[in-house]
C-alpha cells in the first residue's frame, strides 16, 4: 500500500493544479446532488402542510435554490468528468515515458518482450483507476461525511449519533476491505495474464512449425488453461467486489431505517419540522450511492497496489545522472588523444542476480582499431555489448566514448556515434525502404541501393517488380536468413558511426554466408572502431586484438 500512496504523490507533484482541481469540482456535484434531494423533500412537502392549512409559503425562493442545485449538478458532473480525467491522462502520458526511459537504463536483456509489453499496459491500466477510483471518491466521502456530521450536530444529538455511527460503519467497511486485500489472487491473475498473452503470442509466430509437428492443438490447451486460470482470479475478485457491495448496500438500507426513526421521533417531538424530517430522510436516500464509489477501487487495490510496486521500483531505477548532462560533455566534439571506447574498471550485475556478470573490466578501443571480446557462455560478452551501447548502466567504474563519460551523453549524439549490428536484428513489416530509412531517415534512394549493394543484397531487391518498395513481413518475413542479416548490414552502412558493436552478428550463419557477411562489413566500415563480441575463429582473426574474458564464478 505504501507504494500506492508514493504514486499518488508523484501524480501529485506532476500536477498540482490540475490534481486539486478535479477533486474540488468532484464535491459540486456531490454536494449540489445531496443538497437537491433534501430541499425538494423539504419544498414538497412543505407546499403539501402548506395546502392542508391554508398557512402562506413563499415557493419562489425554493424553486430558484432547486434550479440553481441542478444546473451545478448537471454542469459539475460535466466538469468533474472533463477534469479528472485529464487530470489522469496528463499524469499517464508523463508516467509512459518515464517509464520508456527507465526500462532502457535497467535493460531488458533476458526478459520476453511480450512480458514487457503486458506489463507496461496492464501497470498503466491499473494506475488509470488510481486517482480516478480511489483518490477522487476518498477524498469525496470524506469531505461529505464530515460536511454532514458537522450540520447534523446543529440539528440534534439523535440525528447525529445516528450519523456517526453509520458512517463509522462504512470507514470500518473500507478499512476491513483494505486490511483484507488478497493479493495472492492478484498475483495469480497478473500471471495467468503473462502466460495467455505470450503464449499466444508464441502459438501465432510458431504456427507453421507447430502445425507441421502437430502441436497446434497442444498450443491451444496451454493457453486455454492460462485463460481459465485467470478467469477464476478475476471471478474471486468479482466475488469479493459482490460482497463489498452487498455489505454497503446492507448498511446504507439500515441507515435509512435508522434515519427514518429518528426523524419521525424528532418531528413528533417538536424538534424539528415534518417538511425538515423529509428532508432529512431523502438526504439519507443519497448517502448509499455516493459511498460505494469508493468500492471498484477498493475492489482492485490489490492489482493496483502491485502494479504501483512495479512502476514505483523501475523509477528508482531511472538514470538521474543522464538527464544532467552538461553542455560541453553533450556536445559531441571528440576530445584528442581519447580512445574511442575506454571502460575503467567496469562492475555490473543484473537484478536479482546473486554475482556479478563483470568485475573490475577495462578494455580500450583505439582508433580505427576492431577489438574482439572472447570468453565461454556466461562471460559477460552480451553485457559488454550493452554496456558499451548504453542499453545498459554499470554499478561501478566510467565508460567513456572519446573521453566523455557515455552517461551524460545526449541520446542524439550518443546514437549517431554507437551502431549496434546484433545476431537477431529486427526487421519491420514495412518496406525495404522504411526498414533502411529507420538508420538515416533523410537518405535518398541511390544512397539506399549503394547501402544494398555493400551488403550484396541489391540483386536480390531488384528482383521485385516493387524494388525499394517490396513489402516485408513480420521480422523480415520473405527473406532468407542470411538476407535478413544483410539488410540488416546495409543499415548499419547508413549509419557511419565512430564505433560499430557487434553483438555475435554471424551467429547462426552458415560458414559462407557468415564469411561474406563479416568480411563485407569490414570492407565497409570505413574508419569507424569495432568492438566485436566473437567465438568464432574466422571472427577472431579479423581483429587486431583480443580481449579473453574470464570465466563466470559460481556463486
Amino acid at each position: 500500500m505504501k507504494a500506492v500512496w508514493q504514486l499518488v504523490l508523484v501524480q501529485h507533484r506532476h500536477d498540482r493544479l490540475h490534481f486539486w482541481l478535479g477533486i474540488l469540482v468532484a464535491i459540486l456535484p456531490a454536494a449540489a446532488g445531496i443538497a437537491l434531494l433534501g430541499v425538494s423533500g423539504w419544498f414538497i412537502t412543505a407546499a403539501a402542510v402548506a395546502g392542508l392549512s391554508g398557512a402562506f409559503l413563499n415557493i419562489f425562493a425554493p424553486s430558484a435554490i432547486i434550479r440553481a442545485l441542478a444546473i451545478i449538478r448537471t454542469g459539475g458532473r460535466y466538469g468533474e468528468r472533463m477534469l479528472t480525467h485529464d487530470a489522469t491522462f496528463r499524469f499517464l502520458t508523463a508516467l509512459r515515458n518515464r517509464l520508456f526511459k527507465a526500462y532502457v537504463a535497467i535493460g531488458t536483456r533476458g526478459r520476453r518482450s511480450g512480458v514487457l509489453l503486458n506489463r507496461l499496459t496492464m501497470d498503466i491500466a491499473e494506475l488509470d483507476k488510481l486517482y480516478l477510483r480511489l483518490v477522487v471518491p476518498l477524498a469525496l466521502a470524506s469531505v461529505v461525511a464530515l460536511g454532514l456530521l458537522s450540520v447534523s450536530a446543529v440539528v440534534s444529538l439523535p440525528v447525529f449519533l445516528t450519523g456517526l455511527i453509520f458512517l463509522g460503519a462504512w470507514a470500518a467497511l473500507s478499512w476491513i476491505s483494505f486490511s483484507r486485500s488478497d493479493r495472492k489472487v492478484a498475483r495469480r491473475a497478473d500471471a495467468a495474464s503473462d502466460a495467455m498473452r505470450l503464449r499466444a503470442a508464441d502459438l501465432a509466430a510458431g504456427r507453421r512449425d507447430l502445425a507441421i509437428y502437430g502441436g497446434l492443438d497442444k498450443a491451444a490447451e496451454t493457453i486455454l488453461a492460462a485463460e481459465q486460470r485467470l478467469t477464476a482470479a478475476e471471478e474471486a475478485e468479482e466475488r469479493r467486489a459482490t460482497c463489498l457491495t452487498s455489505a454497503s448496500a446492507f448498511v446504507g438500507q439500515a441507515f435509512l431505517a435508522a434515519s427514518l426513526a429518528v426523524c419521525i421521533w424528532g418531528a413528533e417531538a417538536g424538534t424539528f419540522s415534518t417538511p425538515f424530517a423529509v428532508g432529512l430522510v431523502l438526504v439519507v436516500v443519497a448517502l448509499p450511492e455516493l459511498f460505494s464509489m469508493i468500492l471498484p477501487g477498493l475492489a482492485r487495490l490489490p492489482r493496483i497496489s502491485l502494479a504501483a510496486e512495479r512502476v514505483r521500483d523501475l523509477l528508482s531505477a531511472e538514470p538521474r545522472d543522464a538527464r544532467s548532462s552538461t553542455s560541453h560533455d553533450a556536445s559531441g566534439q571528440v576530445r584528442p588523444n581519447a580512445p574511442k571506447l575506454l571502460f575503467e574498471d567496469v562492475t555490473f550485475r543484473y537484478r536479482g542476480a546473486k554475482r556479478n556478470v563483470l568485475d573490475d573490466i577495462s578494455l580500450e578501443v583505439g582508433d580505427g582499431e576492431v577489438v574482439a571480446i572472447a570468453g565461454r557462455s556466461g562471460c559477460g560478452k552480451s553485457t559488454v555489448a550493452a554496456l558499451a551501447s548504453r542499453m545498459l548502466l554499470p554499478e561501478c567504474g566510467r565508460i567513456l566514448l572519446n573521453g566523455r563519460d557515455i552517461r551524460q551523453l545526449d541520446e542524439t549524439v550518443l546514437r549517431r556515434s554507437v551502431t549496434v549490428l546484433s545476431q537477431r536484428p529486427y526487421l519491420f513489416n514495412d518496406t525495404v525502404s522504411a526498414n533502411l530509412r529507420i538508420a538515416r531517415p533523410a537518405a535518398t534512394d541511390a544512397e539506399l541501393w549503394i547501402a544494398l549493394q555493400h551488403a550484396a543484397l541489391a540483386d536480390r531487391i531488384a528482383e521485385s517488380a516493387q524494388g525499394l518498395q517490396t513489402v516485408l513481413g513480420e521480422g523480415g518475413l520473405g527473406l532468407s536468413g542470411g538476407e535478413q542479416r544483410r539488410l540488416a548490414l546495409a543499415r548499419a552502412f547508413l549509419t557511419s558511426p565512430e564505433i560499430f558493436i557487434l553483438d555475435e552478428m554471424t551467429e547462426g550463419l552458415d560458414g559462407e554466408t557468415a564469411s561474406d557477411v563479416l568480411a563485407r562489413f569490414l570492407k565497409h566500415r570505413g574508419n569507424s572502431s569495432v568492438l566485436m563480441i566473437a567465438h568464432k575463429q574466422q571472427e577472431l582473426r579479423a581483429a587486431d586484438r583480443i580481449l579473453h574474458l574470464p570465466e563466470p564464478r559460481t556463486p
